[in-house]
């Protein structure tokens, strides 16, 4: 029997009822379709035949070859994608026919596939099943709601737990386990001991995500036996949803004492708003319980009817798929570098001669910001094909008959390596043509332009003007607009506006020149908002932006961009709007349609000489690429360091043709007086899918609803393999043409003597591929000179600058194999070997509160606060989590159940600025226990108290509630430091906080900083997003330190080293998580790729051990860069105060200094804020002959 469809409420399987002759356009692109595309699809019909509306409702589809089945039997399962009629993805289950989910394989004959169906009552809907695109990549999310019960004989599974059950956690006196002993019926039972004299708890065995719907009335049944139950013994029900899990809670008792098989019925219904329950065992109080077959059944009436049609399927005609290098009079390109590009046409009309775009950021982002667009020539099937260019587009035109794929090759290079083929003056023409904004330069109109509209007067009373003015630059016409918003005008959105009819689902050039003058507050971009036919907005991410964009005084910019338009959208309100200060002026607006050219693979050409292998160094700031080539000359292998210092050499390797099993040896280096380094350790550069560019992105779509992000990202990189991982892999292949980094980092002792250190590194290849080398006439084992300076002089073993990384292990904490307790003693001695701060010390003290008065133990927390202080020498740490009371626009937390304020949460009528009294006393006894203690013990000076992450400054509540909070925390001590990472500064909050938590691109004037310094604050910056996987160069991993120093910051401090939502060896991006800002806002976020790690788990790869990556390591070498920095900085200072020359000194901290600038673009434009990376080298090398040279 299947295991899913035992119990099926409110569902009827295979009724043919749906209405016929509904076929949409095929949909493309679907997620994850790793550059192919489906081949065939089954549309799903549903009827609702309730009076109820389906609302992500979990249907059930049998899989096989019966009529109305789904014939997707043996197709791969990790290929699957289900949309609606308009292209909306939506999660789904597959199982097969014992229960257990499907994820990768086949799919089994007898299975089933959940998908969850929105749909009017008394009305039908469509749906599609996508299979066949042999180069889609595995899905990460799926539906965790079923339409009933899963397995509730408990006969089925494997393991310790049956298939859809889970135990609670057990201990030495609570027990939940899955036996053969005795069962009401079949083959096993669950079982529960709680041994006698235990506390009562709600251990069980537990089924969550099952569906229920609204306003439906249900019976369950369900057995239960019971040995010496002092208790009770039966099962619960929770019926709820997201927000509110237990909105009703039955039970099923079963009673206590010793009583055999029992059944226990109860009927509900289910409230309004609820739409899921849970369902388990229980044993409260001390016995032993079994518990078998339990079954969900719904008694109101209705129907919901399901139908798989038969399958269809497209088929592309392909053309210059294989085509190979383009050359031009038998010379081949200069350029080593192409962009593999699909322009498709799936619809079964023929396009003709259409207009095509390629978006040129992944290209500029490929060459670190360096692209030569005179390079590029783009090729279909080996003959070039004109160009043009818009903004960050690439534009051609492509003739697209119906059901064609075109694959174009488009040549790039940092260089001109050809002939241009761009024609601007052609494509400019086209342009305009078929833009469908109405008066889109402005010229049309007297005091105001013709069809654009203000929404406000040309002159408001708050001094903000809209007009017309003359553009004032060649190529442009006689007008543009203009609009000024005075820095004190209130805050709000405002600007130009035009609603532009387009299509469901076409994609849309957007575009428009910028100009602005004195603009405060952010960035000024192309708005726009998607509507539908009745002006609402549109359901799936209605609104869009155009940028990056412009800010402070810039001249003339075109922003440009793609939209597509989902499928309710039939109308684009163009925004020329923004909420900043200052000036700005718009021309030449465009909306046309095109059809979009997608990058699905960047290449490296192929080397010319036959079994080769290449080996060269690349510095290890810089992140290696499988497309990567070898220079045409490597130059030497040479690394430098200080003495207590580590120090990574990044080789690239690439071979003309495939080797397996190769290790990578390095003999011990040796140097003066045969001293040799040989505490060496060899990690080869793992690679990370990333599916989208990173960003922050948030969606209020249904929980059913896949999501994923659409809009272009926040930084330099693209969707793609991205290298960070540093596997301790001792063997691995080098595949033909793909270039692998590997890493070997040199442990430089105390004691070691300065000067040259030499060595070979040695390529072992597997038995069977050592003719490669021996067809080269050269050595079955290939070496490579190494050579490693030490500069004479020593690093401290304590940092002068914290780099401060919070240890929590996230919504995948599973995937490190033990909870955080014991996770952690191991993550912060990885971290001391780094030179990286952990937030605080764990075990905290066990405060307990007894009599009216607060007390710790302080036992366990004194042991690991020693080894934190004393043997790992970390230079700071937050007050236990305890303490912490808020954050973003929230209320404070209770506290040992003290309320903060008079009422009840969130507290929106009381007055933020008056706390409760005893919730004052409660706390203030708890701080004042713990600060006294780390007096005594001398620690105070380390510990920083964190109040407020990200706090809401923008309301009044929130700065009042800030200041009662902070006046709460210093009358306990004026001394006590309080931080709050407010990523700006905020003057209402001079004198509350201490230590201000600042962005260190630019959010806080230097100006400010400095004031703030002086008047006796204390600074860090707070780095959270910052980090990304997805951006060429690990700049801001090692920048940090260098900004610190240069701007008198103490610290950097970051919110995860090893939060995860995925395994991130599988997907390198995060979930979407469901999170609440403030009271009553909820919404769904993903974090920046990479966010919130920089450590891998071992436990994921079948390693005993932490996996460290490529930004981890290069965090440690900013910590690195820092001491010589301070270093430099004190010799300077001796020197000059014993009136010598400090101008080596001077010159090398000068030069130091023009690394970094604030403001800038952030960490996740590492291509802006480090354009040359070598520079970093130079430098540090400049700093280091100076230490010596002013050390002798």
């Amino acid at each position: 029997m299947n295991r899913l469809t035992s119990v099926l409420p409110l569902l009827l399987l295979l009724v043919a009822v749906a209405p016929d002759g509904f076929a949409a356009d095929w949909h493309h692109p679907l997620y994850l379709d790793g550059g192919g595309w489906w081949q065939k699809r089954i549309p799903v019909h549903v009827q609702n035949q309730t009076d109820v509306a389906l609302a992500g409702r979990p249907v059930l589809l049998e899989i096989g070859d019966e009529t109305g089945q789904a014939a997707l039997v043996g197709s791969r399962s990790d290929a699957i994608r289900v949309c609606d009629a308009q292209g909306i993805e939506m999660l789904f289950a597959l199982y097969g026919p014992d229960g257990d989910a499907v994820i990768e394989g086949p799919i089994p004959a007898g299975g089933t596939l959940v998908v969850p169906v929105e749909c009017p009552a008394k009305d039908a809907a469509v749906y599609y099943v996508y299979f066949d695109n042999p180069k889609a990549i595995g899905l990460p999310d799926f539906l965790a709601e079923r339409p009933g019960l899963v397995n509730g004989d408990v006969e089925s599974g494997d393991g310790d737990a049956p298939t859809g059950w889970v135990h609670d956690g057990p201990d030495a006196q609570h027990n939940a386990s899955w036996c053969q002993e005795n069962p009401q019926a079949g083959r096993r039972c669950l079982k529960t001991v709680v041994a006698e004299g235990a506390e009562p708890t709600w251990i069980a065995t537990r089924q969550h995500g099952v569906h229920v719907t609204a306003g439906a009335r249900y019976r369950v049944r369900a057995w239960a036996k019971g040995h010496n139950v002092r208790g009770s013994a039966g099962w619960y029900i929770h019926v709820g949803n997201r927000e509110q899990s237990m909105m009703t809670t039955p039970m099923l008792s079963a009673g206590d004492g010793t009583f055999d098989w029992k059944e226990v019925t109860i009927e509900f219904t289910v409230p309004a708003t609820a739409d899921r329950m849970s369902l388990g065992t229980v044993l409260r109080g001390t016995g032993t319980a079994w518990f078998d077959n339990v079954t969900l059944e719904c008694l109101s009436p209705g129907r919901i009817a399901v139908e798989a049609r038969p399958a269809e399927s497209v088929d592309l005609r392909t053309v210059g798929i294989s085509a190979p290098w383009y050359a031009t009079d038998g010379e081949s390109v200069p350029t080593e570098r192409r962009a593999a590009v699909n322009v498709m046409n799936l619809r079964d009309v023929d396009l003709g001669m259409t207009l095509a775009s390629v978006d040129l950021w992944r290209l500029e982002a490929r060459t670190r910001g360096r692209l030569d667009r005179r390079s590029i020539v783009l090729t279909l099937d080996g003959r070039p094909v004109p160009h043009g260019f818009l903004g960050d587009q690439l534009l051609f035109k492509a003739n697209l008959p119906a059901h064609t794929l075109c694959r174009y090759y488009l040549y790039y290079s940092d260089a001109q390596s050809l002939p241009s083929e761009a024609s601007n003056d052609e494509f400019s023409a086209a342009i305009a043509a078929a833009n469908l904004v109405q008066n889109p330069g402005f010229e049309d109109g007297e005091t105001t332009p013709n069809n654009w509209s203000t929404g406000a007067p040309l002159q408001g009373p708050d001094g903000v003007t809209f007009g017309l003015d003359a553009p004032a630059s060649e190529g442009f016409g006689k007008r543009c607009v203009r609009m000024h918003v005075p820095i004190r005008a209130p805050n709000a959105w405002r600007g130009w506006q035009q609603n532009v009819t387009v299509k469901p689902g076409r994609t849309y050039l957007v575009s428009a020149w910028l100009k602005c003058k004195d603009v405060q507050g952010g960035e000024v971009r192309v708005h726009a908002h998607r509507r539908t036919a009745d002006g609402g907005l549109s359901k799936n991410e209605p609104y869009a932006s155009i940028g990056p964009g412009i800010s402070g005084t810039t001249d003339w910019t075109l922003l440009s961009g793609r939209l597509t338009m989902p499928e309710d959208t039939v109308n684009l309100h163009v925004h020329l709007t923004m909420e900043q200060s200052g000036t700005v002026w718009h021309d030449n607006v465009v909306v046309t349609e095109i059809v979009t050219g997608t990058v699905v693979g960047l290449e490296g050409k192929p080397s010319e000489t036959p079994e080769q292998l290449a080996v060269w160094q690349v510095p290890a700031i810089v992140k290696v690429f499988r497309d990567d080539v070898p220079p045409r000359e490597p130059g030497r292998i040479a690394i430098a360091a200080a003495r207590n210092e580590r120090e990574p050499l990044q080789l690239a390797l690439r071979s003309t043709r495939e080797i397996r099993d190769v290790q990578v040896e390095i003999e011990p280096l040796v140097g003066p007086d045969g001293f040799r380094l040989d505490d060496l350790e060899v990690t080869l550069v793992g690679y990370v899918p990333v599916d989208h560019p990173t960003n922050y992105y948030r969606s209020d779509s249904p929980a059913w609803h896949r999501k994923t992000p659409s809009s272009r990202g926040g930084c330099d990189g693209w969707a793609g393999m991205w290298p960070d991982p540093l596997l301790p892999q001792k063997t691995f292949d080098v595949a033909p043409e793909m270039t692998q980094p590997v890493w070997v980092t040199v442990n430089v002792p105390k004691q070691a003597p300065p000067g040259d250190y030499t060595g070979k590194l040695r390529l072992v290849p597997g038995k069977g591929d050592r003719h490669l080398f021996e067809d080269n006439k050269v050595p079955v084992t290939f070496s490579v000179p190494v050579n490693v300076h030490v500069w004479d002089f020593t690093l401290p073993d304590e940092n002068h600058v914290a780099a401060i990384y919070d240890v929590r292990l996230g919504h995948g904490s599973s995937l490190w194999g033990k909870p955080l307790d014991e996770m952690y003693p191991e993550i912060i001695r990885f971290m001391a070997s780094r030179r990286l701060c952990p937030d605080t010390i764990r075990p905290a003290p066990v405060f307990r509160r007894q009599d009216g008065r607060v007390t710790a133990d302080f036992t366990e927390f004194d042991k690991a606060a020693e080894v934190y202080f004393d043997q790992l020498k970390f230079p700071f740490a937050y007050t236990p989590w305890d303490l912490y009371l808020f954050g973003w626009g929230h209320p404070p937390k209770t506290v040992f159940g003290e309320r903060p304020y008079e009422g009840d949460p969130p507290y929106e009528s009381a007055d933020r600025s008056k706390l409760r009294p005893e919730y004052k006393r409660v706390y203030q006894e708890i701080l004042a226990v713990f600060w006294n203690h780390l007096k005594e013990k001398g620690w105070h000076d380390k510990v920083v108290l964190y109040i407020s992450d990200e706090p809401f400054d923008g309301h009044q509540h929130i700065r009042q509630q800030m200041k009662a909070l902070c006046d709460m925390i210093h009358e306990v001590d004026p001394s006590i430091p309080i931080y709050s990472s407010t990523w700006k500064h905020v003057p209402e909050w001079d004198g509350y906080l201490d230590v201000w938590g600042i962005g260190h691109y630019g959010r806080v004037p230097v100006s400010r900083m400095a004031e703030l310094r002086a008047a006796g604050d204390r600074l860090w910056f707070t780095t959270d997003g910052q980090m990304c996987t997805d951006t060429p160069y690990c700049a801001v991993e090692r920048l940090l330190p260098h900004y610190c120093f240069k701007y008198g910051v103490e610290a950097y401090e970051f919110w995860g080293v090893a939060w995860l939502t995925y395994d991130p060896f599988r997907f390198g991006w995060h979930s979407y998580i469901h999170q609440s800002s403030e009271p009553g806002q909820s919404y769904w976020v993903r974090y920046p790729n990479g966010d919130g790690f920089l450590l891998y788990p071992g436990a994921a790869i079948g390693h005993d051990g932490l996996v460290s990556s490529i930004r981890f390591e290069q965090a440690r070498e900013g910590v690195e860069d820092y001491e010589y920095l301070y270093l430099l900085k004190q010799l300077v200072a001796t020197a000059k105060a014993a009136g010598k020359d400090a101008s080596t000194g001077e010159r090398a901290l000068a030069r130091a200094a023009e690394l970094v600038e604030i403001p800038n673009a952030g960490g996740r434009y590492s291509t802006k804020i480090l354009p040359d990376p070598d520079a970093v080298y130079k430098v540090r090398r400049g700093l280091a002959e100076a230490i010596e040279s002013m050390s002798q």
